[in-house]
């Protein structure tokens, strides 16, 4: 009897198929690519910044190239990941806030180097908005629990028959 046990059981194990799922993606290549595109908008933005040599327009496209690496971390760590979906949303609070400091040049364009308290509290309270909100879809790639799920479910009930469709972003 134990001989047809042990047999059966070493059948089992070596006859049962693998698990099939596919490897999930490794979250470090979308934080290091995301981590690289910041840095390398505030180089690129720094450098246009400290050339400026007093230009206001200069120092205007400096900064919103700066803000814009902002947008573009985001959407280069999920896109690592195949998650534009869950790109372009990390990428929209930081989109905004270029939108707005763009206005806002638009309405004075002295704002940086010379614009009123007030002004320049706006230009710098939507740069801290695009930094943290940038930060946050850059770190997000390596947090999140469940990526981007869709979820097909046959739905059988009282009078009833169909699917119902789910997911996550």
């Amino acid at each position: 009897m134990r001989a047809l046990c042990r047999s059966a059981v070493l059948a089992a194990l070596l006859l049962s198929a693998p698990s099939s799922r596919a490897e999930k993606p490794d979250p470090g290549a979308g934080v290091v690519a995301g981590a690289v595109t910041f840095v390398t908008g505030f180089t690129v933005g720094g450098l246009v910044l400290a050339a400026a040599d007093g230009s206001n327009a200069q120092s205007r496209a400096g900064w919103l190239v700066v803000e814009s690496g902002f947008v573009a971390a985001p959407l280069a760590a999920h896109a690592v990941e195949g998650e534009w979906t869950r790109g372009l949303a990390f990428a929209a609070p930081p989109l905004v806030a270029v939108g707005g400091t763009a206005a806002l040049f638009q309405y004075d364009p002295g704002t940086i180097l010379h614009g009123s308290l007030p002004e320049q509290r706006w230009m710098w309270s939507m740069f801290c908005v695009g930094l943290l909100s940038g930060v946050a879809g850059v770190v997000d790639v390596a947090f999140a629990r469940q990526r981007g799920a869709v979820t097909v479910t046959p739905t059988v009930g009282s009078g009833r028959v169909g699917l119902q469709l789910g997911g996550t972003l």
